[in-house]
């Protein structure tokens, strides 16, 4: 089975593993990226993908635990020295390296795993 890399042309969608969609975004492109991470208790703090609703403070999920980039037109995932950890197909990353994003790949945010999926424009 090949690998579709993810391309800065289009939108990706995060779900959880019962299904429940958690964002649906355009894919991060030259200008910038996504912060993955969760909300502070008094709200002081909110990353641009908010795992929270999907119980990631219980889940290992760090307030600032990965970032969505890009780089040479493929998305990829950097783990922020996360607590937990960043997980790409049960392989722990190591921090601050930049891990290439396929179609269908599955990342784990300390214990919360998450499915991710691309469609192009």
């Amino acid at each position: 089975m090949t690998s579709t890399p993810i391309k800065t042309h289009g939108t990706f969608q995060l779900e959880t593993e019962d299904n429940k969609t958690i964002c649906n975004l355009p894919t991060p492109g030259d200008d910038g990226g996504y912060i993955i991470g969760r909300s502070d208790d008094p709200g002081s703090y909110k990353p641009d993908i908010d795992l929270s609703p999907y119980n990631a403070h219980e889940e290992g999920v760090s307030r600032r635990h990965a970032a969505l980039v890009s780089y040479r037109d493929i998305v990829q995932i950097i783990d922020l020295k996360s607590a937990n950890g960043t997980f790409l197909n049960n392989e722990r990353l190591q921090p601050e390296i930049p891990y290439q994003l396929n179609h269908g790949d599955t990342i784990k945010f300390g214990n919360l795993a998450i499915h991710i999926s691309h469609t192009e424009h």
